[in-house]
């Protein structure tokens, strides 16, 4: 019943005074998006923010051990979402990483070591953050389409239903 609680409460309405209050309920407020995402970039559940959530380094669990949340949402390209964000960051970091080497070391800029630097780090940086971007996209996810019972697999040893006090 807590978690239930609890994962209805994520949902209210801000009550910030600024808000229009014809706003949709179900939408989140900027300090719980950002609690979803700093979640989601830790590796833990964005919803309740427990884990772990991987069996091992590549391998997500179906849910979270805690509220039951189902870290595939059910569709079949769901891994795209991962995928890009882990390419955006990786992509992000080279070139990052390229331009600020070659604004401090100007002009004499080690063009063969910041070459095999730079291919170093995309190789690296992908399979490094692989399981961040997976949560960090649930995350995200979370806050587009926000929860609703069919997402939670309800409590260990259940058949599959929510938990009491969410309806189904």
């Amino acid at each position: 019943m807590g978690a239930a609680c609890y994962l209805l409460s994520m949902f209210r309405p801000d009550s910030n005074p600024t808000v229009d209050s014809q706003s949709d309920p179900g939408q989140l407020g900027l300090s719980q998006a950002a609690t979803l995402l700093f979640r989601g970039i830790r590796r833990r559940c964005p919803n309740c923010g427990h884990g772990p959530l991987f069996s091992n380094w590549v391998k997500m669990k179906e849910t979270c051990p805690n509220c039951q949340l189902v870290l595939d949402r059910g569709e079949h390209d769901y891994f795209l979402g991962g995928y890009t964000i882990n390419l955006i960051v990786a992509e992000l970091l080279v070139v990052l990483g390229g331009t600020a080497t070659m604004v401090f070391t100007w002009p004499d800029v080690p063009w063969t070591l910041l070459t095999w630097a730079l291919v170093f780090l995309m190789v690296l940086a992908p399979v490094l953050f692989y399981p961040s971007a997976k949560t960090l996209f649930l995350a995200v996810d979370l806050i587009l389409r926000p929860l609703t019972p069919g997402d939670l697999a309800g409590p260990p040893g259940d058949s599959g239903s929510a938990p009491p006090g969410l309806g189904a």
